[in-house]
């Protein structure tokens, strides 16, 4: 090969080098916080084949604001793999299983997460559907959510454009 072959051989493998370095999804590297303060209890377990519930953490929070501390527990589930998820649990007063939230997580992207804010009670919720995989972006979502009358209800929702990680979001 000549000299002038091997100059367009080696531009062009740079060129695509550096388009596909441009063209990769920027990588979420905050610290994420899902707004919960420190917990009241922790559970840990030690899982043998690192698949299933790791930690679970408990919160005494009043989420329909009666006075009366409800119960919310986090706890993050295991797959051995990039897709483990984090769920959350929310429990009345009186026992009764409000809600179960799950995190939808993938390897690049996240693609379902939560804010919780705490005066007055509230979640934030950040999603999209999953493209061809799950890092290729989609149309994300964001939804408000309250308690009223002892329900979880939606009051708010808006797009945006797509995104692979919607923790940028929140």
């Amino acid at each position: 090969m000549d000299a002038d072959a091997m100059q367009k051989v080696l531009i062009s493998f740079f060129v695509l080098l550096f388009c596909a370095a441009c063209s990769k999804q920027v990588e979420y590297t905050g610290v994420f916080s899902d707004g919960l303060p420190e917990p009241d209890k922790t559970e840990t377990f030690d899982l043998s084949d690192e698949y299933g519930t790791k930690q679970i953490d408990t919160f005494y929070i009043d989420v329909n604001n009666n006075g009366i501390k409800d119960t919310i527990k986090r706890g993050r589930f295991v797959t051995g793999t990039a897709h483990s998820y984090t769920f959350y649990d929310i429990y009345l007063d009186n026992g009764k299983k409000l809600a179960r939230l799950t995190t939808l997580e993938g390897a690049d992207c996240i693609l379902r997460a939560y804010k919780f804010q705490i005066q007055p009670f509230l979640i934030t919720s950040a999603s999209r559907d999953i493209g061809e995989d799950y890092a290729e972006p989609t149309k994300a979502k964001i939804e408000k959510l309250e308690i009223r009358d002892n329900k979880m209800e939606s009051v708010s929702s808006k797009e945006y454009k797509p995104i692979c990680d919607v923790r940028y979001l929140l």
